[in-house]
């Protein structure tokens, strides 16, 4: 096994923390040894990763160098300092929190399945059992990497999900594994197809809106899921995702007492910080997702013409038989066995 070394470019005002950086509220398959390792699966890779001042340690269970990987996922490259010094001058507010919590940062997910599937299952759900629905999900169809005698698992692929059934994800489910599962086969049924081409839409050329309107044409997939996977996944940093916390922590940006709906508020942020607008949501949803449930706001929203909360309604056309195959089987075959 081979300890390789990241340099970090450390700001003064804006300092890199490893451990505020992985926190779990982006990518949900980072866990802390007790060693101070990080222990996570990074493209198909298991990985473990320390903070030692300015450099970051490194270690793969393929032995591979993965400098180059890590820091793009990390986002290193960043001019970290003019991005925040921007959104803090467009927003006291912001710039309170950018103040507060001034070592978080915007990751880069190098695999956009994997990310789109994750936040499927992130509606309705807290950050712990989105974990856990991934990490079985991985555990059930991956292939096992070992590393330092500890065994993680890759991210099953479109086909292997697709393969598996959507029968397997509802006994999965049962488990805890999570809600969606039909929601699931059918993105990798598009996603295998070609319908959904993940590849293409990180690529620069392609833009957020087209981006948002290619995802959100998959069940399952509404405004904020599809703004998390642009943003985390596809690179658009003008994607501003709206969920419960956002739309509490934004209340304090609007003193009219009175939250507009969330397509305003995404609006609102696109116009305040321009293509900068993901780099300042990870401190609104920090600042409430932190707090003690009892101290969270319920701000009004009369407005909820897009509540990013909610699941789309329009239907996907193999995609729906899939989802309620199960539930076909059991009326139908008990019928049958009788005639």
């Amino acid at each position: 096994m081979t300890i390789r070394q990241l340099r970090i470019r450390q700001s003064n005002k804006y300092p890199f923390k490893l451990g505020d950086v992985l926190n779990g509220t982006q990518d949900f398959r980072w866990c802390r040894r007790d060693d101070g390792w990080y222990c996570g699966v990074l493209a198909g890779h298991h990985i473990h990763v320390r903070q030692c001042g300015n450099v970051l340690e490194h270690c793969s269970g393929s032995d591979t160098d993965l400098t180059d990987l890590l820091s793009s996922y990390l986002r290193l490259d960043d001019p970290i300092e003019a991005i925040y010094d921007y959104i803090s001058s467009r927003c006291d507010p912001v710039a309170q929190l950018v103040k507060n919590y001034p070592s978080l940062r915007l990751l880069r997910h190098p695999d956009p399945w994997e990310c789109m599937v994750s936040y499927i299952y992130s509606v309705r759900s807290d950050t712990s059992t989105i974990s856990r629905n991934v990490e079985a999900i991985a555990k059930k169809l991956g292939d096992p990497i070992e590393l330092c005698g500890e065994v993680r698992y890759t991210f099953p692929t479109p086909e292997t999900v697709l393969n598996a059934g959507v029968g397997l994800l509802e006994k999965e489910r049962k488990g805890g594994l999570g809600r969606a599962p039909g929601y699931v086969i059918t993105a990798a049924e598009r996603t295998y197809y070609g319908e959904l081409d993940l590849c293409r839409l990180a690529q620069p050329q392609v833009s957020y809106d087209e981006a948002k309107r290619q995802l959100m044409q998959c069940s399952g997939i509404g405004p904020k899921v599809s703004d998390c996977i642009a943003l985390f996944a596809l690179d658009k940093t003008e994607a501003f995702p709206v969920d419960v916390h956002v739309r509490r922590a934004v209340a304090s940006c609007f003193p009219s007492g009175k939250l507009p709906s969330d397509k305003k508020i995404m609006k609102w942020a696109q116009e305040r910080f321009g293509p900068y607008a993901g780099y300042a949501e990870p401190f609104l949803f920090y600042d409430d997702y932190q707090k003690p449930s009892d101290a969270r706001g319920a701000p009004p929203c009369e407005e909820r013409d897009a509540d990013c909360d909610q699941e789309p309604t329009h239907p996907a056309p193999r995609g729906w038989f899939l989802h309620y195959r199960g539930l076909i089987d059991e009326l139908l075959v008990p019928t049958l066995t009788a005639t």
